[in-house]
């Protein structure tokens, strides 16, 4: 396991912070006054999907760092964990790290290394994270070869329950990229990638058509463009032209724009 510690451990901790970057869209609760099939509630749902999944990505991290070479079992007061050669398992009872959401339920990760590439397959079973229940598998795939930037790809097949009892489900692949310089702070994060959320048996399409860019000091996704379709129809998300600000504006079908929040 050293090997990919060594390896995977400078991309793999980059994960998180792209993915936490990409997740803070939220949208007001209003919805919106247009006769079209997608309200901006809807958008909110699909979105927050991918919330909740990063948070998790951030406990996974966490884990993730405190891998060790040969075969070890680590009990802390939040979890019990027991890493080997090829990957780790964890058992949460009910704790909180470094100030995360109260976690239960347990992950379990497999490193699978290759000559070009490197990945980790994580299972979630029925993890729960703040009230939100996570099952299903994530899995990370890297690049060996360290330069100036970076291009990994994200696979999902997970379901959510949120708190409400509302069950949300995501698959597909999202590949994120990343070039850096010397500062941390002047690097930029991409995001492109098709997936489906199924929100209680309503099905959404998610296309990337613009990359979605930002920069590192920026909270917000500041440009780039998503399609988000359900039965044929669709709106854009349109995330703005690089400027580092809280809003989108939401296309729909007949013409009509809305500028809506990122975050409240």
């Amino acid at each position: 396991m050293q090997n990919f510690l060594n390896v995977g451990k400078p991309w793999f901790v980059t994960i998180t912070l792209a993915l936490l970057v990409f997740s803070c869209s939220k949208d007001n609760d209003n919805d919106s006054t247009q006769d079209v099939a997608l309200t901006q509630t809807e958008v909110k749902t699909v979105l927050k999907t991918n919330d909740v999944l990063s948070v998790a990505d951030g406990v996974l991290t966490d884990l993730f760092q405190n891998g060790q070479a040969g075969k070890s079992a680590k009990a802390v007061e939040c979890y019990l964990a027991e890493y080997t050669d090829t990957g780790f398992t964890v058992t949460f009872d009910n704790c909180s790290i470094d100030g995360s959401e109260n976690l239960n339920g347990s992950l379990s990760a497999e490193y699978i290394m290759g000559e070009m590439s490197s990945s980790i397959s994580v299972t979630f079973t029925e993890l729960s994270i703040g009230g939100y229940i996570l099952s299903g598998t994530r899995t990370y795939t890297f690049s060996n070869e360290q330069t100036s930037s970076v291009e990994y790809n994200v696979t999902s097949e997970m379901s959510v329950t949120l708190p409400d009892g509302t069950l949300v489900s995501e698959t597909g692949t999202k590949t994120i990229g990343i070039v850096f310089d010397e500062l941390l702070e002047n690097a930029s994060l991409t995001i492109d990638g098709e997936w489906v959320v199924t929100v209680d048996g309503d099905t959404y399409s998610v296309n990337v058509t613009d990359l979605l860019e930002t920069n590192i000091g920026c909270e917000y996704i500041a440009k780039g463009v998503m399609l988000l379709s359900k039965n044929g129809l669709q709106v854009s998300v349109d995330f703005g032209d690089g400027t580092c600000d809280n809003t989108a504006v939401l296309g729909y079908p007949d013409g009509t724009e809305e500028e809506f929040t990122l975050k409240d």
